[in-house]
């Protein structure tokens, strides 16, 4: 492997790091090498270099959606993520870098009398990670503010691009499939009243925590699968929770891995939980909801790395 002197000192390189201790499931194996970028600068950096030197990666942010093999992986990772929010107002736009936590973007906002983000309190993962995803919550999406993304080809090629050009969906955009890496976003903001956007901060943070794990105490992902799309007998989407409780989904378990008592579209890590339990498990909950109700779930969790059992023809590590 050659030596990463290209590389500016203030990029912290971790040998053998267990991808564990970078995701919210605290599960996986280890890569090579972990590169840790905080800054617009130090990401453009570490991919041009990475590039230069044909070593293949993937880029990683909070890790809060993904479950890791528990062989690891045997690419390098560049994990961006920094705990300091880097967000810069541009009148009625914020500028915000990707490695900005979601919930320090909506804090910011809400702080700051701006309206548009509020419904992303408490969502984990980086603003990155949320365009990737398409994240959102009651019926919102960054890709409905988002105006436009700096990104970088995994060639280390930065290039601008409008929203329209990301092939936004329900929990999805097409960077899933390009593998470009969000850099920085501009979202479009409104003018509100800082006290009210607080208070409905407040209450979105006590919902959060009445319905979905505490993170610390039980490791996940958040919901396995997305919802169900809107059929003719129902004009909007349905949760997928609903339907695996119905087929017995909060008593199911496989190896360490449980379902959560308050969600049945949960995983959690339990005692002596593997990686390889989680995507058993889920896969169960898939076959119970093909039975039972004919739905071919579709998961808005991703797979890092080699499963037994996974289907064939995967290309890509994350997948």
């Amino acid at each position: 492997m050659p030596e990463m002197t290209l590389l500016s000192s203030d990029i912290q390189l971790d040998k053998k790091a267990p991808l564990a201790n970078y995701t919210t499931f605290r599960l996986g194996g280890p890569c090579p090498v972990l590169l840790n970028c905080r800054t617009p600068q130090q990401l453009e950096q570490a991919v041009v270099y990475l590039s230069s030197q044909h070593i293949p990666f993937i880029l990683i942010g909070g890790g809060s959606n993904l479950v890791v093999s528990d062989e690891g992986v045997d690419c390098h990772v560049i994990r961006y993520v920094n705990e300091t929010p880097l967000i810069e107002r541009d009148g009625d736009e914020l500028i915000v870098a990707a490695s900005t936590s979601l919930d320090a973007l909506a804090l910011y906002a809400a702080q700051a009398g701006l309206e548009g983000v509020n419904y992303t309190s408490g969502i984990p993962g980086t603003v990155g990670g949320a365009v990737v995803g398409n994240a959102g919550a009651f019926g919102r999406q960054i890709g409905d503010v988002l105006v436009s993304a700096t990104l970088l080809t995994k060639a280390g090629i930065k290039k601008n691009v409008k929203a329209k050009d990301l092939g936004f969906r329900y929990r999805h955009s097409i960077l899933k499939e390009t593998e470009d890496i969000v850099v920085s976003v501009r979202l479009q903001v409104k003018p509100a009243d800082s006290k009210k956007l607080l208070a409905e901060r407040d209450e979105t943070l006590a919902l959060r925590k009445s319905k979905h794990p505490d993170l610390t105490t039980h490791p996940c992902a958040g919901s396995v699968f997305r919802n169900i799309e809107p059929t003719s007998k129902a004009g909007k989407r349905q949760a997928t929770g609903w339907f695996l409780d119905q087929v017995g989904g909060c008593s199911l378990k496989h190896g360490g891995a449980l379902i959560f008592d308050k969600h049945a579209n949960i995983i959690v890590k339990g005692p002596g939980c593997k990686a390889q339990d989680v995507y058993e498990l889920s896969q169960k909950m898939a076959a119970l909801a093909k039975e039972k109700f004919n739905l071919d779930l579709v998961r808005e969790i991703r797979m890092v790395g080699k499963f037994q059992g996974m289907p064939d023809g995967i290309q890509n590590i994350m997948w």
